[in-house]
């Protein structure tokens, strides 16, 4: 019977869930590092947003301002007032021109002072 020379789990899928067993630790201690420094500072977390037909909404909890700008199917960008959040969650929407669809939607967090 002819051999490959590979034996039984040593192949190359074995050798990317190895790699992939080693590096799982590293992977979760710096989730829990960013989820920890992220919590312990009150910064603003769970951000997303939402378009549909012409406008959009976006959200974050914990604590900062930050406002939502949507993309217009124009060109032009629709932007929200800013939004300041303390430890709750903040919901804002904002709508593009008369006729214009809105095609994409992304939170802009304030810069610190």
């Amino acid at each position: 019977m002819p051999t490959t020379g590979l034996r039984p789990g040593r192949g190359h899928v074995a050798g990317v869930r190895c790699a992939l067993v080693r590096s799982l630790p590293i992977l979760v201690l710096w989730s829990l590092a960013s989820a920890g420094a992220a919590s312990a500072s009150g910064a603003l977390h769970s951000c997303g947003t939402s378009v549909h037909g012409d406008s959009g909404t976006g959200w974050c909890s914990g604590s900062g301002a930050f406002r939502l700008i949507v993309a217009c199917e124009d060109g032009e960008f629709a932007r929200s007032s800013w939004l300041t959040v303390s430890g709750d969650r903040g919901v804002v929407g904002v709508s593009c021109v008369a006729g214009s669809r809105a095609v994409g939607a992304e939170i802009e967090e304030e810069p610190a002072r």
